[in-house]
């Protein structure tokens, strides 16, 4: 019967560490593309860190970045809407783009 119960509570906690929308990710633009990066900053709040400024998800990409190009620069964001409307309530996702070439 302990077994059973151990599994119940390992089935159920697991889940949240399987999550993977809060992580952070940066890939490489298509080519063609005006921006090098693209930067998936995370919905997270965190200590000096808010998903809803525009400056904080900035500066958060820019770091991410920092080792590839020192000379990065935001040239654009792009913010996809993951609500179901009337079902779920969450925070958008934020997508930074981010050049290494210098301003035009």
């Amino acid at each position: 019967m302990a077994r059973i119960w151990a599994a119940v509570l390992l089935l159920a906690v697991l889940p949240g560490w399987t999550d993977t929308r809060g992580m952070v990710r940066v890939d490489a633009a298509p080519p063609g593309r005006p921006y090098d990066f693209v930067v998936h900053v995370p919905k997270i709040p965190d200590i000096k860190y808010n998903p809803l400024v525009r400056e904080d998800r900035n500066r958060m990409a820019l770091g991410l970045v920092r080792g590839e190009c020192r000379k990065a620069r935001v040239v654009g964001e792009d913010i996809v809407d993951t609500e179901i409307y009337g079902i779920t309530s969450s925070l958008p996702d934020y997508i930074v783009l981010v050049s290494c070439s210098p301003k035009r």
